[in-house]
């Protein structure tokens, strides 16, 4: 438990939080690297580039997507928002995300018979509810998923809904400043903007997970995803020979 209150603090610091589905061996070199700041939010993208790949993202929407509930009424969406991710189109990308977080955290909180009063509280209360019910029932490793949901908690307040204005890393990772056009192109269209949209989809396809009959763990390559994710690597090569002037303004923010 003390180790995932580590990790916890270490991601929150950054603007993000615990994810699921990957390895908790990599999870503690990550938080190690930014406790000895050699890993803030200006190279954060990087790492989680690697790990919202195009591998990884193709075994989700062939094997994951699709059948967990609540999120699988997303599934077109999500499948359209990456796509975009990976043809360079982030703006697109995180914009459409952000209604399916919101959209699908609601159907958690009422499938969970969740009461709700306002945005912050759909995931402050499913959380809660969703702590008391590994404990009661012990499921899976009860200190890890008590430190994810916090992570989260932190995240979805301190940040994701955050007033604009208040939002305090560069990323603009922030739902009413995207899509209440308080932020304009030069603010955000990044890929660590879906980055951290995707994280949270994947957050709430665990959360759904703890009461259906589907694994925690992330699924594994199939043949029709690795053809999925070959298509994805055609799209990333599409997207840097995109003509220069419709480039422009990206290319001066990451210079």
């Amino acid at each position: 438990m003390e180790t995932m209150e580590f990790h916890r603090k270490a991601f929150n610091s950054v603007g993000w939080f615990i994810p699921p589905y990957v390895q908790m061996g990599f999870l503690g070199q990550l938080a190690k690297q930014i406790e000895d700041k050699r890993l803030n939010d200006g190279n954060l993208e990087l790492i989680l580039g690697q790990l919202y790949s195009a591998d990884y993202l193709s075994s989700m929407i062939c094997e994951r997507y699709p059948i967990v509930p609540c999120i699988n009424d997303y599934k077109e969406i999500i499948a359209e928002t990456i796509e975009s991710h990976f043809l360079g189109l982030d703006h697109v990308a995180v914009a459409g995300l952000m209604p399916v977080i919101e959209g699908a955290g609601r159907k958690l909180a009422e499938s969970r018979s969740v009461t709700v009063s306002s945005i912050k509280s759909v995931f402050q209360n499913l959380a809660a509810d969703c702590k008391n019910d590994v404990i009661a029932n012990n499921i899976g490793a009860v200190g890890e998923i008590i430190s994810m949901m916090d992570s989260f908690i932190d995240f979805t307040d301190n940040n994701l809904y955050i007033n604009a204005n208040s939002y305090g890393f560069d990323d603009k990772t922030n739902r009413h400043g995207i899509l209440h056009g308080a932020y304009s192109d030069e603010d955000y269209g990044t890929p660590i903007n879906f980055y951290k949209s995707i994280a949270a989809v994947d957050f709430l396809c665990f959360v759904s997970a703890l009461r259906a009959p589907i694994s925690c763990f992330a699924p594994k390559p199939t043949e029709h995803s690795l053809m999925l994710g070959n298509y994805y690597q055609i799209c990333k090569q599409v997207s840097n020979i995109k003509p220069k002037a419709t480039n422009k303004s990206l290319e001066n923010r990451r210079a």
